[in-house]
């Protein structure tokens, strides 16, 4: 008795684990390279992408989240985006991404990955972000 009951509350859990939700955002194109001079902004267009199996209604930032990088927070205009689908599948809106580089900026490179910041989501985010690369001239 004791064994049926925990085969039956495992595929309880297992059940549940499986319809756990989650749209996946991807960026067109995934790596973006600026060159930039300090004391100037760059910009560029972006299409974000979103797929979920079911209808969905994504609110999220991008740009106040980086993972695994030295670009300065504050160089980078989040942008908000909403993706909205009546039914399961695809679609998409174009950002800008902005840089301001400040004038007392050191040159080099800085890089970093941006994800989506999840806000007001009707299901999870799982991205696997864009990778921003920024080469700063020399003055």
């Amino acid at each position: 008795m004791k064994k049926m009951l925990l085969v039956f509350l495992s595929a309880i859990v297992v059940g549940l684990a499986l319809n756990v939700q989650a749209a996946n955002v991807t960026f067109d194109p995934n790596v973006v390279v600026l060159r930039i001079a300090p004391g100037e902004t760059g910009r560029t267009a972006i299409t974000v992408n979103g797929f979920s199996i079911r209808a969905y209604s994504l609110n999220f930032l991008v740009g106040s989240r980086m993972e695994n990088g030295n670009i300065p927070r504050e160089w980078l205009t989040s942008s908000y985006i909403w993706l909205d689908s009546a039914q399961e599948g695809t679609s998409s809106r174009v950002m800008n991404l902005v840089v301001t580089v400040p004038p007392d900026a050191k040159p080099g490179k800085y890089s970093g990955l941006l994800v989506p910041d999840d806000m007001r989501c009707s299901e999870s985010i799982t991205s696997p972000g864009v990778t921003v690369s920024i080469e700063v001239s020399g003055t």
